[in-house]
């Protein structure tokens, strides 16, 4: 009987481990910074030292947390430059602080996070579309009836959760992704959208 209660436990902590597992092989670091390809977020974390001249840590605190913060945009600014993005001002003014530690004298370190919709606005989607295996872009092209285009933006997710209706796609010479077919209306709805795609194997 102890055996029969202890194994749902037991398989809800396998569950959890694998889950946890799952989401590590979506997260890769860029120039210093960690980009969760399946949240769609760029975090940087910096710290800052307290003032000892300031009177005390709660003076000091304010200027560590602005220069954690200048810290932490310029590893952003790197990050973004190493996946071939401009340096976009717009994005960094939306970034959002997403977790403080507070040192006792004044010192501070901080997590300041940008999500990929910060970057582009998508006009559409999610579209959904698979493939074995891919390096992981942004905003990676499409390409079909030799026409090509742009997505806004792309998240990425493990094959198991693929829907039914997901587009098959291919990568060509020039790392773009090949439709076997498609329609302009369907070309024209994909141009400047987001979409998901789902991977049977996470690339290294």
């Amino acid at each position: 009987m102890g055996v029969a209660r202890l194994l749902p436990l037991v398989l809800l902590a396998l569950a959890a481990v694998a889950q946890a597992t799952e989401l590590a092989t979506f997260k890769r670091d860029v120039a210093g910074v960690e980009v969760d390809w399946s949240e769609g977020t760029l975090t940087a974390q910096a710290g800052a030292a307290a003032d000892l001249r300031m009177p005390g840590p709660n003076a000091a605190r304010p200027g560590a947390e602005r220069r954690a913060r200048a810290a932490a945009e310029k590893k952003l600014r790197a990050a973004l430059r190493a996946l071939g993005l401009a340096d976009d001002k717009v994005a960094l003014e939306s970034a959002t602080v997403s977790r403080f530690e507070y040192q006792s004298n004044g010192g501070v370190v901080l997590w300041l996070s940008i999500r990929f919709s910060d970057l582009a606005a998508a006009q559409g989607g999610p579209w959904a579309f698979k493939i074995a295996t891919m390096p992981f872009e942004i905003a990676p092209t499409v390409v079909a009836e030799g026409r090509a285009v742009r997505v806004a933006r792309a998240t990425y997710r493990k094959a198991w959760d693929c829907p039914k209706d997901a587009l098959p796609v291919l990568r060509d010479e020039q790392g773009r992704l090949v439709l076997p077919t498609a329609s302009k209306e369907l070309m024209d709805s994909l141009a400047g959208s987001s979409v998901v795609i789902y991977l049977e194997k996470a690339h290294p």
